[in-house]
């Protein structure tokens, strides 16, 4: 006995539309989701380093004091109302993962990143710098300091995702 033609299927697979919509729509959907994965990332490193900067910002701010009363543990002593860094210079602290300060960062390696510092494994780089403020009659002159918290620390300067803190000091 031969099947009817009633009992056969008329469509038994995919046509050709089906198939380049259902590529289409992958086309569209995967860079999407490797786009939101990738944002996910930096978002994750950015409050990750917010969290640490509670630890970060203050080291950076004992340098700073020990610079200003002439017992530096990594830069140059400075005086009261001296700008730092001196022109072409950079003042640059590693921090680990956890935040706990690895050590001077040299200008070359603040341009081009680096990954570790005498053997221990970075991801924060921190750099001090300050600029004078305007001095009103009778004030004591004040700088306006910034440490700007960059990760991750591999990349470029120009490439870091930066968190700018700011405060004055005499």
């Amino acid at each position: 006995m031969t099947p009817t033609l009633a009992a056969k299927s008329r469509n038994p697979g995919s046509s050709l539309i089906e198939a380049v919509i259902a590529v289409g729509v992958l086309a569209v959907a995967i860079p999407l989701v490797f786009g939101a994965l990738a944002e996910s990332g930096k978002s994750g490193m950015a409050s990750e380093a917010e969290t640490r900067s509670t630890w970060m910002v203050p080291s950076c701010m004992e340098e700073i004091e020990a610079s200003r009363d002439g017992k530096p543990l990594h830069f140059t002593a400075t005086s009261a109302g001296e700008p730092f860094p001196s022109a072409g210079g950079v003042w640059a602290l590693a921090f680990s993962a956890e935040g706990t300060l690895a050590g001077k960062v040299s200008k070359a390696a603040y341009d081009s990143g680096t990954k570790e510092i005498d053997g221990k494994p970075i991801r924060y780089i921190a750099s001090l710098s300050s600029t004078p403020l305007p001095v009103k009659a009778g004030a004591m002159p004040m700088l306006l300091a910034r440490i700007s918290l960059e990760f991750p620390s591999t990349a470029p300067a120009a490439k870091r995702q930066k968190l700018d803190f700011y405060t004055h000091i005499p």
